[in-house]
């Protein structure tokens, strides 16, 4: 593939992917992040794609790579520390940086420690499930990750809606039981 035929798919797709990827994450910036992923695993997938099928493979692919992204909370941030660059990062987005600037940036650092806590711990919660009952995560997957409904999410399974709400149920208690406590002390 030549890269002015990339450059067009991308310029045609990226919206599509990023949107597709956001709202599974429902974060910008790791929705910018996996969906750039995705059209490098494209780049090496597309000499052997027929073009018509571009489009939904671009949109399979970021449901895929998004939700192995909550599945595996590989998320890992590197975060450079130049201040001119922090503080021309700020300036542009109308951030006051140059008062008060160590409080400011102890700010940023706090919330980025608590997202990448939170992370850890989805992740963590995410391979339990898994481990406890395969059937309970794909129910989570499904309908919180994915934004499938009960009818939707029971016939994938090949369950009744009923059996759906009961595994729901002993879903929550579980949860309440051994993750409630973990939950609040964060």
């Amino acid at each position: 593939m030549t890269e002015e035929k990339f450059r067009e798919i991308y310029r045609q797709h990226y919206q599509i992917v990023k949107k597709v990827v956001y709202s599974i994450l429902r974060d910008i910036d790791f929705a910018e992040d996996v969906s750039q992923e995705v059209f490098i695993s494209f780049l090496k997938k597309a000499d052997t794609l027929q073009e018509e099928y571009h489009k939904q493979w671009l949109i399979v692919n970021a449901k895929r790579k998004a939700i192995d992204f909550c599945r595996k909370s590989y998320q890992v941030h590197e975060v450079t520390a130049g201040a001119s660059n922090e503080e021309e990062l700020f300036a542009e987005e109308g951030i006051m940086w140059t008062s008060n600037r160590s409080e400011k940036q102890s700010s940023v650092e706090e919330e980025t420690t608590k997202k990448l806590v939170m992370q850890e711990f989805t992740g963590k919660f995410f391979e339990d499930l898994e481990k406890k009952n395969s059937q309970w995560y794909e129910i989570v997957m499904k309908m919180n990750v994915e934004g499938q409904n009960a009818l939707e999410t029971a016939r994938a399974l090949g369950i009744s809606v009923e059996s759906l709400r009961a595994k729901r149920h002993r879903i929550k208690v579980w949860i309440n039981k051994y993750y409630r406590n973990k939950f609040e002390d964060l």
